[in-house]
């Protein structure tokens, strides 16, 4: 290549690179994207990279290793939408939510509407539909309550030929937990860290007839089945999420089960933990 031609390809690349902000974490400085009091970019082509790994000492589908690329599908001024790879599934716990739905913005808070999963081995055919559940408030105060959502949804499971009528109720809530002027995560020095919990509570009640009496039975008792504490930086947006998923059947629904079925197995609960690290980004 002649000398005339290398330093025009070096001129190309350095417009090139002035023109949106890629990092990837070094664990050496305080990195942090074109604007640090954005906490929700939202430019369309915006990505960003993450190490996703879940953990469960029993349930081993939820063992693995993987990488999730979150990106900006659509956006306005004030709403936008995330997909992740490719159009595909994500991995990790947090960004299945924020996939699932849209997200609306002000210059303080985010909002997300849309469905969430239910973590427990109960075969549904229905997700809890969310309203604007505020995932991060700047102005709230730590401790605050961000969000408290309650509803509930009918379902008809079958138990080796039994239809049970089932009745969820859930309650979703959000709470700012802190905010770091300069911290260290994923091995990476921030500023400006907002750290916030959102928690699933449900509880599970089923309807069955024995002998021509109807009675009802818990299935799942009043427990948090998902805790998710997530890390926001001001100019980069998500960086970090770490998520306990987990339930327990009743001692009176796996009872109910071994006897519709003596030699069947049933998983009586589960618990797995997750973690998403972000690794690289760019912001436009």
């Amino acid at each position: 290549m002649s000398t005339l031609r290398f330093i025009l390809v070096l001129l190309v690349l350095s417009i090139s690179s002035c023109s949106n902000e890629t990092y990837e974490e070094d664990g050496n400085q305080d990195i942090n994207g074109s604007d640090p009091l954005d906490y929700f970019p939202n430019t369309v082509s915006d990505y960003w990279i993450y190490d996703v790994e879940s953990t469960s000492s029993d349930t081993p589908t939820m063992n693995f290793t993987g990488s999730d690329s979150l990106y900006i599908a659509a956006s306005t001024a004030t709403s936008f939408s995330y997909e992740a790879n490719n159009g595909g599934v994500a991995l990790g716990s947090m960004n299945t939510l924020l996939v699932n739905g849209s997200l609306s913005k002000t210059t303080t808070s985010l909002k997300f509407t849309g469905s969430l999963d239910l973590p427990v081995d109960i075969s549904l055919t229905q997700s809890p539909e969310i309203t604007e559940l505020t995932i991060i408030d700047l102005d709230a105060s730590n401790g605050e309550v961000l969000s408290n959502l309650s509803d509930n949804l009918s379902e008809t499971i079958d138990i080796q030929g039994t239809a049970i009528p089932i009745e969820i109720n859930y309650s979703l809530t959000t709470e700012k937990e802190n905010f770091y002027n300069s911290t260290s995560l994923n091995g990476t020095t921030y500023s400006n860290v907002y750290e916030a919990t959102l928690k699933l509570n449900i509880s599970v009640t089923g309807s069955l007839t024995l002998f021509g009496t109807s009675q009802s039975i818990n299935i799942i008792q009043p427990q948090d089945v998902l805790t998710m504490r997530y890390f926001y930086v001001g100019g980069i947006g998500l960086v970090r999420a770490e998520t306990t998923q987990m339930f327990q059947l009743s001692d009176e629904f796996i009872l109910l089960i071994q006897q519709l079925d003596s030699t069947g197995s049933i998983t009586a609960s589960s618990t797995a933990m997750g973690v998403e690290e972000l690794n690289r980004f760019m912001i436009n």
